[in-house]
């Protein structure tokens, strides 16, 4: 099989120029000798390795492209013969899965086609939101999502009172909340901020010092800013927004799936109204017979 790295190098030079000049402007010594590899009966010409390199394959990375193309189509052509000693007796049940196999990626394609060129098929986001708001027994939650904040810092810190009210009016103004941050950043303090995005409860503790034989739900409860103290640092935290396990999961949280679900349902109906039209028009042509006892 490694006879042919011996040929490698004429194999890169070749595809280089085929994609330049055509074969018969190619130097003498370059024409005629086009197979690479042989396997029984089929063979591996330079044309078929040129057009599978990828355009972006340069020095090594081409060598070693090649060396494995080679290697991976003639272990393929072998296996194809063992397959025709091993299963000759059922050479018509392959032939037919190929068949069935064929049938299927084209009738596929047919139907991706029409997908494509349908006006109908783009989902907006008021179909989203029409979906989620006439479906949403279908998106209970199975955990706690929350949005909040924490802030960590050193215990001994001797402006921590003026510190919480300033992540008090962080919440009020675009002007505190960069006052805030730029308070914390300047003195080191450990800043999560995930008022943004929802995250799930249990993740949201362990940034606390907490335990998990301890039920935290009651602070679920509290409005406002509260506060943990361990191993010699403070944390200050609260939640801007709660969704409780069971509850109807906020729209964006489910959005892409709903977006998935109705393209889906678009793609369906698009293909069978197409399975219904070209159905029809057969049998008004006389194309299609269906024949009863």
């Amino acid at each position: 099989m490694w006879n042919i790295m011996s040929r490698l190098v004429k194999i890169l030079l070749l595809v280089v120029l085929l994609s330049t000049v055509s074969c018969r402007e190619l130097p003498d010594y370059l024409v005629g000798d086009d197979t690479i590899a042989r396997v029984g009966r089929n063979e591996l010409s330079i044309n078929e390795i040129g057009s599978a390199i990828p355009a972006n394959l340069k020095g090594e990375d081409s060598v070693t492209y090649v060396k494995q193309y080679v290697d991976r189509w003639i272990v393929r052509q072998l296996k194809v013969e063992e397959a025709d000693r091993l299963f000759s007796t059922s050479e018509h049940e392959i032939e037919r899965m190929v068949e069935e196999y064929r049938q299927t990626l084209l009738s596929s394609r047919v139907d991706q086609h029409y997908v494509n060129a349908a006006t109908t098929g783009e989902v907006t986001d008021e179909d989203i939101v029409e979906y989620y708001n006439t479906h949403k027994s279908d998106f209970l939650l199975d955990r706690t999502l929350v949005k909040g904040r924490i802030l960590c810092f050193d215990a001994a810190y001797r402006q921590s009172k003026r510190l919480m009210d300033q992540m008090r009016k962080a919440s009020t103004s675009q002007t505190d909340d960069k006052t805030f941050t730029d308070m914390c950043e300047k003195n080191g303090f450990m800043l999560i901020d995930n008022r943004s995005e929802w995250v799930n409860f249990v993740d949201f503790l362990t940034n606390l010092p907490t335990t998990r034989t301890q039920d935290y739900e009651p602070l679920l409860d509290k409005m406002g800013i509260q506060q943990m103290e361990a191993n010699g640092l403070r944390y200050l935290f609260d939640f801007t927004s709660v969704c409780r396990k069971g509850d109807v999961a906020p729209l964006e949280i489910v959005t892409e799936n709903i977006r998935r679900i109705l393209a889906t349902q678009r793609r369906s109906e698009i293909v069978k109204a197409h399975e219904e039209e070209i159905r029809l028009k057969a049998e008004a042509e006389g194309h299609v017979s269906i024949y009863k006892e």
